[in-house]
């Protein structure tokens, strides 16, 4: 039901507003932020477009009176009918769902916290939202979408457009300057396209491949769909449509099954099993793909899953190549994107070459490795140098007047008691002189330390495996603090991205030692330093970067020359709001 709370105010305006004038050019991005949007779905009996107009823009979207109708009164039942839907060539009547005067819907890729809405942004706080039903009775095979445009076919106003068909992204954030034609796929609407080419999403295929060679790590990625799943193995659902959780957790099983054993994997020349693999619902859209977490119900015709298979190596492969065995009626070629630590490269593979393969041609790469902490700490003490020589002189004397005491020894005393007060009033003429010590009593020498020891806590933080971790932590822990120290890097250190990648520490900087105290129980030193990460991590070929802020208490000691960790806290671990710039994508 349409509410009228606003509607008379929306009558007032729209004819005290003056009409705007007419656009003429229509950028090529940032449809996002456009003035106008559109938001179109195309549903089984009918197709739902949601406007949201722009208040300076209303005129624009007014269907014309009918011959006789009061401009006045048909103001509300005329807003946002002035945009058509055809199908197959016979105009839809629009019906009003609902009508009202809101504010803007943000949308995400426009709030981005790295951009933001442009500064001159002169669009209204307010607009007008319009919910229009276009019911059709006969499922079309095409149907064409005509925003207000002049009779020179000019558009009245910049709109901002996404569409999908029955639940399925069909476009990302685009323009819709022109009259545009679908065309709907109502058996699989992942298939459903516009004429216009550049009206499309960023993932195109259906079936995709990602396969990532990190330094600890072959990671092999797929997105499919339930479809295409139950086309490869029988999941016995029956006739249902929608799946619970218990029975969504049962297909993510068979779903491990199927491809644990299957696209084998070949790297170093021998075939591999993958060490671990993890199945998640995804969605795609506007912002690209999303990690669903754990839906109640799960549409079995429009569901997206993405498993990873993970590898684990203890460092980069020579070389490895991966054969494609799953393949659908309707993909004859699967898009494939392998990423090193030197970029992405893509490829692809078809049923007469399923083959592809990657080689290590990376020159001039260090294997990360931890290291021991070696820095040379000491204490320095002023010492008088010349008074403790003037004293050691008069001494002297001291002592050959004692032994020659039935002489002058009076002159030799007088002499020494002299020497002493000479060596008293030079007792300011001091020099340093440096001690070893097994104290961070200097700020400098702590933050060295604590640089060093943190640099070893990110290159710990690549190791997927818990006898590599064990063995990287021993260069630089304790042996009784090993277990203690790898917990708290996995709780305090880990980072997870919305891609549902966990991430990994690229470079840390600007450490800065808060403060040390040097007078533990345990013999140990304390530093409280905090430091910026850079991370990274990605899934599904996009890679995503953030800088993470850490506090942390670090315990040290002092063994065998190396200093060792006794002790990890991680105290803070915030987010930067700011994202790094993003890469990688497929």
């Amino acid at each position: 039901m349409m509410p009228f709370k606003p509607l008379i105010i929306l009558a007032v305006f729209l004819l005290l507003r003056p009409i705007p004038t007419q656009a003429d050019l229509l950028p090529a991005n940032g449809a996002e932020t456009a003035a106008n949007f559109a938001e179109i779905s195309v549903l089984e009996d009918r197709v739902r477009v949601a406007l949201e107009i722009d208040l300076d823009d209303v005129h624009g979207f007014l269907a014309k009176p009918a011959e006789g109708e009061n401009l006045v009164s048909s103001l509300t039942e005329r807003t946002g009918k002035a945009f058509e839907v055809h199908a197959d060539g016979t105009a839809l009547l629009p019906e009003t769902y609902q009508l009202e005067v809101r504010p803007r819907k943000p949308r995400v890729t426009a709030f981005r916290p790295s951009y933001g809405l442009p500064s001159n942004d002169e669009r209204s706080a307010q607009v007008v939202s319009v919910v229009l039903d276009y019911p059709f009775t006969d499922r079309p095979t095409e149907i064409e979408f005509k925003p207000p445009l002049t009779s020179d076919g000019i558009p009245t106003a910049a709109i901002g457009v996404i569409f999908d068909h029955l639940g399925v992204a069909v476009t990302d954030y685009r323009y819709l300057s022109r009259s545009e034609v679908f065309y709907p796929n109502w058996n699989d609407p992942w298939y459903s396209r516009f004429e216009n080419p550049n009206l499309t999403r960023h993932h195109k295929s259906a079936l995709m491949s990602f396969v990532s060679v990190e330094p600890r790590e072959v990671r092999h990625e797929v997105i499919f769909r339930l479809r295409d799943l139950e086309a490869w193995i029988d999941l016995n659902l029956g006739d249902m449509t929608v799946l619970d959780t218990a029975a969504m957790a049962r297909v993510q099983q068979q779903a491990i099954d199927l491809f644990s054993s299957s696209n084998p994997l070949t790297i170093d020349g021998q075939i591999l099993l993958p060490g671990t693999a993890k199945v998640e619902q995804l969605s795609v859209g506007v912002e690209g793909l999303k990690v669903l977490e754990s839906p109640p119900k799960t549409n079995r015709d429009t569901a997206l899953l993405g498993i990873v298979l993970s590898y684990p190596r203890d460092g980069l492969p020579k070389e490895f190549s991966l054969k494609w065995d799953l393949f659908t009626e309707e993909t004859e070629t699967i898009p494939v994107q392998i990423s090193d630590p030197a970029g992405a490269v893509p490829g692809q593979v078809t049923r007469d070459v399923p083959d592809i393969s990657w080689k290590n041609y990376i020159q001039n790469w260090s294997d990360p490795r931890t290291q021991p902490v070696i820095v040379a700490t000491s204490r320095s003490i002023s010492v008088p140098v010349l008074s403790l020589g003037l004293v050691i002189f008069a001494v002297s004397l001291v002592a050959f007047a004692w032994r020659n005491r039935s002489g002058q020894w009076q002159g030799w005393a007088v002499g020494a008691v002299s020497i002493c007060l000479a060596a008293t009033a030079l007792r300011t003429a001091t020099v340093e002189i440096t001690l070893p010590t097994d104290t961070l009593a200097k700020t400098d020498a702590a933050a060295e330390v604590a640089e060093k020891i943190v640099s070893n806590l990110a290159t710990a933080r690549l190791e997927t495996q818990s006898p590599q971790m064990s063995e990287a932590l021993n260069a630089f822990v304790t042996a009784e603090a090993l277990n203690d120290v790898g917990a708290e890097i996995r709780r305090g250190l880990s980072v997870s991205l919305p891609s549902g990648a966990s991430a990994q520490i690229e470079a840390t900087e600007g450490l800065v030692v808060e403060n040390v105290d040097s007078n533990n129980a345990d013999g140990s030193n304390q530093v409280l330093a905090r430091w910026n990460a850079t991370v990274s991590g990605g899934h599904w070929g996009h890679l995503h970067r953030r800088t993470v802020s850490y506090r942390a208490l670090l315990n040290v000691e002092l063994s065998e020359g190396a200093w060792s960790l006794s002790g990890l806290t991680i105290l803070e671990a915030q987010l930067n709001r700011q994202p790094l710039p993003e890469g990688g994508n497929s």
